[in-house]
């Protein structure tokens, strides 16, 4: 009898965190290897094209802040600001980095699936997102080029941010 408690008891948990996971799925592009390698290549070229290794525009996030529960939601901003000022689709970017049609694609399926979840609350108010956006503006108004190839060469750091701090149980 206690068996089959027992057993009831663990079929019940299982289906609710499968339902849970079904409810907020993870982004499949972050689990992607062919969106790893076209990310790859893609900042490769713009970090080989940057001569700045001094600057950063990404904020640095440490293992325990990609934990917290707004994580995901902070990081879906910044990509949310990627992808209107910095990846949005341009004949010139587009030649210019190799696989970004497919980076570009795959992070709109990524904010696309987060969107909902990150709706509830105002993330675009958050530190690490203006700070962000303050590095980004400050140095676009130097060289807009320059700024714009880092922030390329910064996405796969963006991508790794979003892989960690993206759970299933969003």
């Amino acid at each position: 009898m206690k068996f089959l408690t027992l057993l009831a008891l663990m079929c019940c948990c299982f289906l609710h965190g499968q339902a849970m996971h079904i409810k907020r799925p993870r982004p499949k592009p972050l689990d992607s290897s062919v969106t790893w390698n076209d990310l790859f290549l893609m900042t490769k070229h713009a970090q080989m094209e940057d001569t700045d290794h001094e600057t950063r525009l990404l904020p640095v996030i440490s293992e325990v802040m990609l934990k917290e529960e707004n994580s995901c939601c902070v990081n879906a901003m910044i990509l949310n600001y990627y992808l209107k000022h910095i990846l949005h689709a341009d004949e010139q970017v587009d030649k210019k980095y190799p696989h970004i049609r497919f980076v570009r694609s795959d992070l709109q399926r990524i904010a696309h699936v987060l969107k909902p979840h990150c709706e509830s609350t105002d993330f675009a108010d958050h530190a690490r997102v203006k700070e962000f956006e303050t590095n980004y503006k400050t140095a676009s108004a130097q060289e807009y080029e320059k700024t714009r190839n880092k922030a390329v060469g910064e996405t796969i750091i963006l991508f790794h941010y979003l892989f960690e701090s993206c759970s299933a149980k969003m």
